[in-house]
């Protein structure tokens, strides 16, 4: 069984500070896998966006 453990803002930088712990281990993972930077901030704005849209 998976356990979710919330990962503080002292682990974030300033491409994950505002995501969710889902969408960060997404971002770390494509770090780790040498994508594009630019690539990665396209993810982080449009999830950002989606949960914005949810939360209205």
């Amino acid at each position: 069984m998976a356990i979710r453990v919330s990962i503080s803002d002292e682990d974030r930088d300033e491409l994950t500070k505002d995501l969710d712990d889902f969408d960060k281990a997404y971002i770390e993972k494509m770090k780790e896998d040498g994508v594009n930077p630019e690539f990665m901030q396209m993810f982080r704005d449009i999830s950002l966006e989606l949960h914005q849209d949810e939360e209205e």
